[in-house]
């Protein structure tokens, strides 16, 4: 009898999260408990799905070269960057992050939001269930719907309408950049911000070095490392100007222009206004 109800308690819960896990590989997943926990906190809830074939494709290979280099080829851990974390604390070091793209988005669909080794043990055992039962294109569409990008903000369609105004399928590169480089804390960065620049420069170098590792995404046209380097040269520098107006073209922060000095705007031809000044009054005086 005990052995029965054993029985019952182990295979219920697995076979019902396996029934989730099939019907949520083909139905648009509304609701994941990191919602109505920020939700229950007063912040909001705007969501909106969206195919990832209607979303611009330099968004995913922006969240893969900012989150998860390895996506396309692991079984949903990073061993690599396991093996990292490990030698960093062997060495005494302060260890990075080794959740990959799979781990966050069985996190964010069964899990809470906690550094518990609880909630990492089922994070853990969950990822690979969710491997087994999702292609990888499922998995990155699913994230990129309910991944949390601002207070009560959820998914590309809902961040790209706030932040720009714009649909998901019409992200810019710089756009789509930007987005990835808020992930790692989302309630306090804001994409528009000037702040963003040396990310945004980053994640669009690391996602022309990707190459084949970004097969298993949608396809986007290359931005050439010259684009890249002249939009972002558009931002200003980080501890500048932190509101930026926004540039129509790319919806990124461009500098506000400082006045320039007299010395500055000189040319050969014009001397400064302070040398002009001097030569008026010693003519005044020759006279």
């Amino acid at each position: 009898m005990m052995r029965r109800w054993l029985l019952r308690l182990t295979l219920g819960p697995i076979l019902l999260l396996m029934a989730h896990l099939l019907t949520f590989r083909v139905v648009p997943v509304p609701l994941t408990p990191l919602m109505l926990i920020r939700l229950f906190e007063g912040q909001g809830l705007d969501h909106q799905w969206v195919p990832l074939d209607e979303m611009s494709p330099h968004l995913a290979r922006s969240v893969i070269g900012s989150e998860d280099n390895h996506f396309c080829e692991h079984d949903g851990v990073d061993w690599s960057a396991v093996q990292e974390v490990l030698k960093e604390v062997a060495d005494g070091d302060r260890p990075r992050g080794a959740s990959t793209i799979s781990m966050q988005t069985a996190k964010n669909l069964y899990l809470w939001p906690s550094r518990s080794v609880i909630r990492k043990g089922l994070e853990f055992g969950l990822v690979h269930l969710l491997e087994a039962t999702w292609p990888k294109d499922r998995i990155i569409e699913v994230y990129l719907n309910i991944v949390e990008l601002g207070p009560g903000i959820y998914g590309a369609e809902a961040a790209a309408q706030h932040y720009w105004g714009v649909t998901a399928a019409s992200l810019s590169p710089d756009r789509a950049a930007a987005l990835a480089a808020i992930l790692p804390s989302p309630l306090t960065r804001d994409p528009r911000k000037s702040s963003m620049r040396k990310a945004v420069k980053r994640i669009q170098r690391r996602v022309r070095e990707l190459g084949p590792l970004l097969d298993c995404v949608p396809g986007a046209a290359p931005v050439p490392a010259a684009a890249a380097e002249v939009g972002a040269a558009s931002l200003p520098e980080p501890g500048g100007v932190e509101d930026a107006p926004l540039d129509e073209a790319d919806g990124m922060p461009v500098p506000i222009p400082l006045e320039a000095s007299d010395e500055e705007a000189a040319t050969p031809e014009t001397p400064p206004r302070s040398k002009r000044k001097k030569r008026r009054r010693r003519r005044r005086e020759a006279r």
